[in-house]
């Protein structure tokens, strides 16, 4: 590696030099060995303009890291497969469903990957097959196992050419100068969050707890794959300790914490950020040494060529089908002087700015509308947006787009919806992101005024939702919808969909 950057917090300093999982001095002559994690990845391509993350450059910096020392792997910590846009879309009449993703971590030589809930998100189990089976990386789960509603059995992968299980844990082996050998386990873990029909979890530490008593009799060292939350992590490493590192995911920030003798480490979502793991370790005492640095993948960062060229294929293969219906994928609409929040943990739990600039998009196509919204489960980045937004990034928070309608409610029906998606959906893809509405359950406000159980309302809302098809949110069947094909905005017209209100709004702003 030509060029690292380094961030640094004072927690994070504190973090670093304290990060060593024994207390006494590594021997001379250890087996030394490097692990590369990222973790929350839907974007093989750079974004925010080219400026952050990439798999190619991700993939320059493990040829670098080999080259610094053989004895070096990449993982990925869930979260990669789904969602994405370029995973709705068809090629050759097949949803892609993360085939661009597999491929472009074949190319980068991933080692190992643990399932993340987004996974899940594919609803055809047999899909799901043929993108593990098109891996050339391992897969571990402890937990998380094939359902067909009957029978429980592990998920299957052809690794090499031959069909095997998906096991709890996979064993590495690294070689010394000496011709010492040490063997690692990698144990994966997933929260147990998409309730896909095909899958059946187990308990995350019943599981975790189980391999690493079956991994401790193959291994030297043991170390966690896990996607989970922060505390749950940590509530893992407190109930299963003797871990000297878990390499976690789903937070989509970059995040560590030191509990006993393990450290918990958390890249930035999209590989805006990988974390590097030097070990030290002595075959003769047991005796390890840590160190876990975290690496900004930028555009100072070079591109491996191979794993380029599968990255570009890719996204020309996208823009033309993009580019076939109607969009400028690479225009460039605005640029933020902060993050545009679209993370699910918050978009669908509490107002967040880019939440707001949709419903005004929707609110300058509606002038007439008194409340605009739209469901927050609509908005599936699942990341934040920084700096220059194009075209693509729109596309890729409002994948599987869709028509906004009008629909004019009582008031007394209008209290019922809002007491539903502001509250009782909390959590969930029916919580509403809103314009115009305040107060609370009851006793809620259009315009700074109390509801009027016998007015009427005008909402302007997805047509998803407005045919009933939100969760708790049936009661909008009872009520006719008007949709126009085309919308005015500024004078033009332009097709019906949400990813062009917005993108016409902020190329306008």
């Amino acid at each position: 590696m030509k060029k690292f950057h380094f961030l640094f917090s004072l927690g994070a300093l504190l973090f670093f030099f304290g990060c060593a999982t024994t207390q006494k001095i590594v021997p001379a002559d250890p087996i030394e060995f490097t692990i590369l994690q990222i973790n929350d990845v839907y974007e093989i391509a750079p974004i925010e303009g080219g400026a952050a993350g990439g798999l190619a450059r991700v993939a320059q910096v493990k040829k670098d890291l080999l080259k610094q020392n053989p004895n070096t792997i990449a993982v990925i910590a869930g979260d990669f497969l789904s969602p994405s846009l370029i995973a709705t879309l068809k090629l050759d009449g097949e949803r892609i469903a993360g085939l661009q993703m597999v491929q472009t971590l074949n190319a980068m030589g991933l080692d190992y990957a643990t399932f993340g809930n987004h996974e899940f998100d594919i609803s055809d189990a047999d899909l799901l097959q043929s993108r593990i089976d098109q891996s050339e990386f391992e897969y571990v789960s402890a937990n998380a196992f094939f359902t067909d509603g009957k029978t429980t059995r592990p998920f299957t992968q052809v690794l090499n050419g031959q069909k095997q299980d998906v096991q709890p844990y996979a064993v590495h082996q690294f070689k010394g100068k000496n011709g010492q050998t040490l063997k690692i386990a990698i144990i994966g873990v997933v929260l147990p969050f998409n309730k896909a029909d095909y899958v059946h979890y187990e308990d995350v530490e019943a599981s975790f707890r189980k391999a690493y008593a079956a991994a401790q009799k193959e291994a030297d060292l043991v170390l966690g794959l896990t996607h989970l939350n922060m505390d749950e992590d940590i509530d893992l490493a407190k109930a299963v300790p003797g871990l000297p590192l878990f390499m976690g995911g789903h937070e989509h920030v970059h995040l560590n914490h030191f509990i006993e003798k393990t450290v918990i480490t958390k890249a930035d979502a999209n590989a805006k950020t990988a974390y590097v793991h030097r070990f030290k370790y002595d075959p003769a005492s047991g005796f390890h040494d840590l160190q876990s640095t975290l690496i900004k993948i930028d555009d100072s960062q070079k591109e491996d060529p191979s794993t380029k060229e599968v990255v570009d294929r890719w996204q020309s293969q996208v823009n033309t089908i993009l580019i076939d219906m109607g969009f400028k994928p690479d225009q460039k609409l605005m640029k933020t002087q902060e993050a545009l929040v679209c993370t699910e943990s918050l978009i669908r739990n509490q107002p967040t700015n880019f939440g707001a600039l949709t419903c005004e998009a929707i609110q300058a196509a509606f002038p007439d509308a008194d409340v605009s919204l739209v469901n927050s489960g609509s908005m599936r980045l699942d990341d934040n947006l920084n700096g220059t937004i194009i075209e693509y990034d729109i596309l890729r928070t409002f994948p599987f787009g869709g028509s906004i309608v009008e629909v004019e409610v009582p008031g007394s029906a209008l209290n019922t919806i809002l007491n539903t998606g502001l509250i009782a959906n909390k959590n969930e893809g029916g919580y509403f992101q809103i314009r115009n509405v305040s107060g609370a359950k009851d006793a809620w406000k259009v315009g700074g005024k109390a509801i009027v159980a016998t007015q009427n309302y005008k909402l302007a809302l997805p047509q998803f939702v407005a045919d009933g098809k939100e969760a708790r949110l049936s009661i909008f069947s009872d009520y006719t919808y008007v949709k126009k094909d085309m919308i005015k905005v500024e004078g033009k017209e332009i097709p019906n969909d949400i990813r062009n209100l917005v993108i016409e709004y902020m190329a306008g702003m």
